[in-house]
C-alpha cells in the first residue's frame, strides 16, 4: 500500500467519524426543531428576527454535510469545508456565551431539560472534530 493510500484511508476514517457526528447531531435536531430553535434564542447572538430561519437552515445544512460526506465523494472536500466552518461558528457561540457566564444545553445532541449545559469541555470537544476536520481535508488534499 502506497503513502497516498494509506493517506486516503486515514481521511476516509476520520471524514466517517465526522459523518457519524454531523448525522446523529443534525438527527435529533430534525425530529425537535423547536427546540433547536430555542437553544438558538438562548444563546442571544441573533436578533429575534433570525432566530427560526438560522435554526432551520444550520440544521439541515450540518445534516446535507454529513450525507455529502456519506455519499457523493466528489463533495466531500467541500462538505468538510462547511463542517469546519459550522464547528467554528458553534464553538464561538459557546465560548462567548461560557464568557458572559450562561450555562445551558448547547443543543448539539440534546435539548432535554435534563442535558449536560455547555462548558468548556464542549469548547474542548469541539476544538477536537476541527482538528480531525483539519487532518481528513490534509489526507484528501494529499491523496489526489
Amino acid at each position: 500500500m502506497t503513502r497516498d493510500q494509506k493517506t486516503y484511508r486515514l481521511a476516509y476514517w476520520i471524514a466517517s467519524f465526522i459523518i457519524a457526528v454531523t448525522l446523529l447531531s443534525g438527527y435529533h435536531k430534525i425530529l425537535y426543531p423547536a427546540d433547536f430553535a430555542l437553544s438558538v434564542y438562548r444563546f442571544h447572538l441573533l436578533p429575534d428576527m433570525l432566530v427560526n430561519s438560522s435554526a432551520l437552515y444550520f440544521l439541515w445544512l450540518e445534516v446535507v454535510c454529513g450525507l455529502c460526506l456519506l455519499f457523493f465523494p466528489r463533495f466531500r472536500v467541500a462538505a468538510l469545508w462547511i463542517a469546519l466552518v459550522l464547528l467554528v461558528i458553534f464553538t464561538g457561540a459557546i465560548g462567548i456565551n461560557l464568557i458572559r457566564g450562561t450555562a445551558f444545553s448547547c443543543g448539539c445532541f440534546s435539548n432535554s431539560p435534563a442535558a449536560r449545559p455547555m462548558d468548556w469541555l464542549s469548547v474542548a470537544r469541539n476544538g477536537a472534530l476541527m482538528a480531525l476536520v483539519g487532518l481528513a481535508l490534509c489526507g484528501f488534499k494529499h491523496s489526489r
